[in-house]
């Protein structure tokens, strides 16, 4: 039994393919996580669509459950152009928060119609299931996974997902400013004990306060990969990875905060497009992270 991680997209805010991201990758977030016969996708950014091509290459019939942290454009992206969506025969889960007045469904019903979308849900011809939740869930995917939410410091909310099979688990806390006070002290027992964490890493500590551009980004619901770094050690996670990087961060700038975190919190990696991460495989290690170059 192992879990397997698979990174699709790893950008925040708006996608940003060039030559100076083609390394970490430029699609906004989406997470493949395997676990035993279930596959279950974290987020819906532009790193859907290409995940979405992947399925679609591999013969048979496709299902997966779909967990979305939040609404925001970056995370909702890839929904028009997930190929597996427009097919017979699959069948998706879709998971998220419902937001007064809107229920979660209504929201993305919504976005895939005129005049945003030409092409309506009730188009598509897989399958499908939206399904509503919130911060504190348990959610019982059977074959032993269970699913556990906390909600995040973000405008408009978000979640944290803790991905648990067996002795294995996964969490995925994007889109966040640092968490104060007794809520901290929670998320760290939410985080405790994780084989990885993958964090929000979007600022480094100096443009959140605003000593790079006089600009503090307290406020903008997005954390620091040192934050990143203070919560691992406290929840002593097995890898830490960093993840929703700012979307003018270049692959050298990123390279030198990966080595820079690497220092402080040695099983530390950044996130790349491609990257894989298997959890509990036939490896002398727990876990053990396949780059795509």
């Amino acid at each position: 039994m192992s879990l397997s991680i698979n990174f699709w997209g790893v950008r925040g805010s708006k996608p940003t393919p060039n030559k100076d991201t083609r390394l970490f990758g430029g699609n906004t977030a989406c997470v493949k996580v395997v676990a035993g016969n279930r596959t279950l996708i974290l987020d819906g950014g532009t790193g859907l669509a290409e995940l979405g091509h992947k399925m679609k290459l591999n013969k048979g019939e496709k299902t997966a459950d779909i967990f979305f942290s939040h609404l925001h454009w970056d995370h909702i992206q890839g929904i028009p152009f997930f190929q597996p969506l427009y097919k017979a025969g699959n069948s998706f889960r879709l998971y998220g928060e419902d937001k007064n007045p809107l229920t979660f469904k209504e929201i993305i019903t919504k976005q895939m119609s005129p005049p945003y979308f030409p092409i309506t849900m009730g188009m598509m011809q897989a399958d499908y299931e939206f399904i509503s939740i919130k911060a504190d869930d348990v959610i019982n995917l059977g074959e032993g996974i269970i699913i556990k939410t906390f909600a995040l410091n973000h405008p408009g909310g978000c979640l944290a997902y803790r991905i648990e099979k067996g002795d294995y688990a996964i969490v995925y806390a994007t889109d966040t400013q640092p968490i104060l006070g007794a809520r901290n002290n929670d998320f760290i027992k939410f985080v405790a004990g994780a084989d990885v964490f993958i964090y929000d890493t979007h600022f480094t500590e100096a443009e959140y306060r605003g000593e790079i551009d006089g600009e503090s980004k307290e406020s903008w619901g997005h954390s620091t990969w040192e934050e990143g770094i203070n919560i691992s050690q406290n929840a002593e996670v097995g890898y830490y990875v960093l993840f929703h990087y700012k979307e003018d961060r270049t692959d050298a700038e990123q390279a030198k905060i990966e080595k820079q975190a690497q220092r402080e919190y040695p099983k530390t990696v950044a996130a790349r497009e491609g990257m894989n991460i298997i959890i509990g495989g036939d490896y002398p290690e727990k876990v053990v992270i396949n780059y795509p170059y």
